[in-house]
């Protein structure tokens, strides 16, 4: 089978850089807003309750900004998809790639959303604590463990798809992404890290975008000169 070279892609996807660097960094201080100083799992309901008694609006703000993320997210799976077919020639891991995208972020918008409504209750004085309780498990249930077969599988197609073509990422994060996405399927990652569990298949994003942007750079190059 051959493999296309980032530089031979279309400069259109330069997008799919653009898009994975913005949902990474937009994350990434949309939850430095509020995560810092969210309790642990299995908090009492009193601790719920002035933990979105006292970042209520910042909570918002960063459910916000994360649902946005979010968004940026879909469009670099879409461009994603793409690039994989053109690079490796196989449908195969680009539909795995996009699917096991959309299945990782579907419940990250629940996770959000959750955790906004909380907020907006505490804002307005009604939160009592069961509520607190009951909505903060939700959410961070759907934020740390629900995720993990989706982004597992996307963490797989991925690293998979470089280790084939020789591009996209360092072989050493590519051979990585493989161990890790599979502890990703499985309930291991979610149990031993909880909400940390992210962090990979989005450091995977946030070096294939920086990649496919100097790539697209080098590509424009010699057609300016």
């Amino acid at each position: 089978m051959s493999h296309r070279s980032l530089g031979e892609l279309p400069r259109l996807h330069r997008w799919a850089g653009l898009s994975a660097v913005g949902a990474v960094v937009l994350f990434a201080v949309a939850n430095a807003l509020w995560a810092f100083e969210q309790p642990e799992s299995g908090a009492s309901g009193a601790e719920l309750l002035a933990f979105y008694d006292d970042l209520s609006g910042r909570i918002v703000v960063g459910a916000l900004l994360s649902l946005i993320s979010i968004a940026l997210f879909a469009v670099f799976a879409s461009a994603l998809r793409s690039m994989l077919m053109r690079l490796e020639e196989d449908e195969l891991l680009a539909n795995g790639a996009f699917g096991g995208a959309l299945l990782g972020l579907a419940p990250g918008i629940g996770a959000e959303t959750i955790n906004m409504a909380a907020a907006l209750r505490a804002g307005d004085g009604e939160l009592t604590e069961p509520l607190a309780l009951a909505l903060f498990d939700i959410s961070y249930v759907l934020g740390s463990y629900a995720p993990g077969p989706g982004f597992g599988l996307f963490t797989l197609a991925i690293s998979a798809a470089a280790l084939r073509a020789r591009a996209l990422l360092p072989r050493w994060l590519a051979v990585v992404g493989l161990a890790f996405g599979v502890a990703l399927i499985t309930p291991l990652a979610a149990y031993a890290i909880g909400e940390y569990t992210i962090g990979l298949p989005f450091l995977l994003v946030l070096v294939l975008g920086v990649r496919l942007l100097r790539a697209s750079a080098l590509s424009a190059a010699p057609s300016q000169a």
